[in-house]
């Protein structure tokens, strides 16, 4: 793995995990985990969700990045770093206004009214509201455009796009596993913990998203004065 690859590496996980706290996915697989099937449920809809995030990403960085990418001078340091630039200002940005926002934001979880019923397509939930959270994703276009414009080579654009997601996808991953673990009990035991973290979710990630924010935004001035 080259150079370039090993320092983007860092930024795409300090980008992705203020993004990982997404309440609509979070709360539609808690739905999957309480309904038949679990375990199937929950591990079918966190891999449509990845999907969906890796293949639109891959568009982008593999797709319209090089068409754009032809079209200019090479890119050299100057861009790298106004890209990290970027990214920070963007977090920043994102940061404080959910900090600013974090009473109106902040819930309390979804609602358990079905039962055990099957709360729908794991597929086209997973697969659906992934996309729909695509076009409010900042961060998510703050790290395919460090990766755009970086030195790296196609497959390590692609190592760094597949990280993002498995980044951004840490929580719905760990309730595929404890629904794989506990199975039938699962819901139970992930409700208090997911309950707590819709309630206090602003509080966590305007904070964080704002520090990584910062920190990329001095990195980047600092490298390109």
């Amino acid at each position: 793995m080259d150079r370039s690859v090993l320092g983007l590496s860092l930024a795409v996980v300090a980008i992705a995990l203020p993004d990982c706290i997404n309440p609509s996915l979070i709360g539609a697989e808690l739905l999957m985990a309480a309904g038949e099937h679990p375990a199937r449920r929950t591990i079918t809809f966190t891999l449509t969700a990845w999907a969906v995030t890796f293949v639109f990403g891959l568009a982008l960085a593999l797709g319209l990045g090089d068409l754009i990418l032809s079209l200019l001078p090479k890119p050299g340091a100057t861009v790298k770093y106004a890209l990290f630039t970027g990214a920070g200002v963007v977090l920043l940005i994102g940061g404080t206004f959910i900090w600013v926002r974090r009473k109106a934001l902040a819930g309390s979880g979804p609602s358990d009214d079905g039962g055990g019923r099957s709360h729908g397509s794991p597929v086209l939930l997973g697969g659906g509201i992934a996309g729909l959270e695509l076009f409010t994703a900042f961060p998510y276009f703050a790290a395919i455009a460090l990766i755009v414009g970086s030195s790296a080579s196609t497959p390590g654009k692609i190592f760094l796009i597949a990280l993002y997601c498995v980044v951004y996808t840490l929580p719905l991953i760990g309730i595929a596993v404890a629904c794989l673990v506990l199975g039938e009990r699962a819901s139970g035991v992930l409700r208090p913990v997911v309950n707590w973290m819709f309630a206090r979710w602003p509080v966590i990630i305007g904070p964080l998203a704002a520090v990584v924010g910062i920190a990329l935004t001095v990195y980047g001035i600092v490298r390109l004065s």
